[in-house]
């Protein structure tokens, strides 16, 4: 009988989940989405610059739609595993005028849609106390939802790597690895008193390779993790 899960996170749990046999489906997939943003009011921006990706105006548009809890109701019965990695939250959010939160990723900075409105958002950095204390009310408002869905919830919880496993180092990100290790080490440890399943990738496993086809970085890591990460989701299915 196949396995059926549904990814909240990033290409983490993504790049893991093609490594997975067929007997495993993907019912779907919310990337590029902080908690603080899915928990959020759904909201509007001014049109930008365009993206030539349909995956990149798709999560971007699922972000200011506030779309993971509407996806996951709509999906629950078929899902039997809701996978979360928290790797995004490193993109941070900002707050707009209309007490609304969107995620400060890529995508959206590139299209400029941030810079025409009239009022100017409020940055909320990853790895700021106020980012954490924000966070974690979205995320115990998350999970307070998701219990009484049907499906199992596992949290993967993968420290950044500072080297590849050819002993170079990784290219810099918008925080360092030690600082962003320290922050998802607290969010890991606040949805463990939520009673929340987290596993903890070991360290020895958190190594970038530059054979990733998305290249080396903090969170590109060598196929070993892929295999941890499959190994956590069989033990739970």
């Amino acid at each position: 009988m196949g396995k059926n899960i549904l990814i909240y996170g990033s290409c983490v749990s993504r790049d893991a989940y093609n490594t997975f046999s067929d007997e495993y489906s993907l019912t779907g997939y919310v990337p590029r989405q902080s908690m603080i943003s899915a928990m959020a009011r759904p909201t509007t921006l001014p049109d930008g610059i365009n993206l030539e990706s349909n995956f990149q105006n798709r999560s971007m548009s699922g972000d200011l739609q506030s779309n993971l809890l509407p996806t996951l109701r709509r999906n629950a019965a078929r899902t039997d595993l809701l996978l979360v990695d928290l790797t995004d939250e490193r993109l941070g959010v900002a707050r707009l005028a209309d007490k609304s939160f969107v995620t400060r990723s890529k995508e959206l900075m590139r299209t400029k849609r941030l810079d025409l409105l009239p009022d100017k958002p409020v940055r909320f950095d990853f790895g700021t106390d106020r980012h954490t204390q924000v966070w974690m009310r979205a995320a115990t408002n998350l999970f307070a939802r998701i219990q009484a869905m049907p499906f199992q919830v596992l949290v993967i919880n993968t420290p950044w790597a500072h080297m590849t496993d050819e002993g170079r180092l990784v290219p810099d990100e918008r925080v360092s690895p030690s600082v962003a290790n320290t922050t998802f080490q607290t969010f890991a440890d606040h949805l463990r008193e939520l009673e929340v399943n987290v596993v903890d990738m070991p360290g020895e496993l958190a190594l970038s390779t530059a054979s990733h086809k998305w290249g080396p970085a903090a969170y590109h890591y060598a196929p070993p993790a892929y295999q941890w990460i499959r190994n956590q989701v069989e033990a739970v299915l």
